[in-house]
């Protein structure tokens, strides 16, 4: 279906000292939530992103892909034995580290601390860039000009039919009332935050077409975003490190989470908070919890 070149150019190498470059969410401290990400989330639609790298002309383990904002490696780590080089940029100090030690000495491991707006690497270097649930924290000013920024790059450092995998959500998944997140119910003010940071899907699918992609498509993984006790018991969402793995919990003053607390409390007592429970794991059977859009790099005239 694809039809990709090699590259013989090389990038930047792994970087063991580099400067942070404050490339972080423009409203969350990330090297203090990863230190607890692993113990709540895990990697949601892991093989969705393998099956749509694996619509390219060029066999999975032939390709070299790039994921940007990597976390603590949860993705980069478990797609390194499926690829034949992945390189990853990622703002966070923490996060770097984290991911150096989970990745060890794999040779086909490429790190850097960097930013997603100002890549390092040559043009048509890729064969598939992953975003995982990053685009959110990107700068929404302006009618989202930074987001325009990062289609540009990944447009740039793409090779002539490769994809672009964007792990996002809807406005639908993100609504405190109607969407698969039971703990935002109890935290809508800060819900409906968040839902505003991140682009329509239709709006990000314009501009995907006007940055040159192609061949658009919508994808809802089976699965779940958090560890299983956040599905089983309430009292997970009292828990600090659940809190602090979740930058919605930004958008919260202190005397919002002490209200907050109170509510899921009260909920827990009277038992309500266990038909929210169920009404939100119906909801996620239906719409899931989390969407990716595929785009591929048109060829190049």
């Amino acid at each position: 279906m694809h039809h990709l070149k090699e590259s013989n150019l090389e990038v930047q190498s792994d970087c063991e000292s580099c400067v942070n470059l404050n490339n972080r969410s423009t409203y969350f401290d990330y090297n203090e939530a990863f230190t607890v990400y692993d113990r709540i989330r895990q990697p949601h639609g892991l093989p969705t992103i393998l099956n749509i790298l694996q619509q390219s002309a060029v066999p999975l383990n032939g390709q070299i892909v790039l994921e940007g904002g990597f976390g603590t490696g949860a993705y980069l780590d478990r797609i390194k034995h499926h690829v034949k080089m992945i390189y990853g940029v990622e703002g966070s100090d923490q996060g770097y580290r984290q991911t150096r030690k989970k990745v060890g000495k794999a040779a086909n491991v490429h790190l850097q601390i960097g930013d997603i707006l100002r890549l390092s690497f040559a043009d048509n270097f890729f064969h598939g860039y992953l975003v995982n649930q990053v685009l959110h924290h990107l700068d929404r000013k302006n009618d989202f000009q930074q987001l325009n920024v990062f289609l540009s790059e990944s447009y740039r450092v793409l090779k002539s039919g490769g994809y672009l995998v964007i792990n996002t959500c809807s406005q639908a998944q993100l609504d405190p009332e109607q969407g698969p997140y039971w703990h935002y119910e109890y935290i809508p003010n800060a819900a409906r935050a968040m839902q505003r940071q991140f682009i329509p899907v239709k709006d990000l699918e314009t501009r995907l077409k006007s940055a040159g992609f192609g061949e658009i498509g919508r994808i809802i993984p089976d699965g779940k975003i958090f560890q299983q006790e956040y599905y089983e018991n309430p009292e997970t969402a009292l828990q600090p490190e659940f809190r602090q793995g979740d930058s919605t919990y930004s958008f919260l003053t202190a005397d919002d989470m002490v209200a907050s607390n109170d509510r899921l409390k009260k909920a827990i007592e009277d038992g309500s908070v266990y038909r929210v429970m169920r009404r939100a794991a119906e909801r996620a059977a239906e719409m899931g919890e989390i969407l990716f859009i595929s785009a591929r790099k048109l060829s190049q005239v």
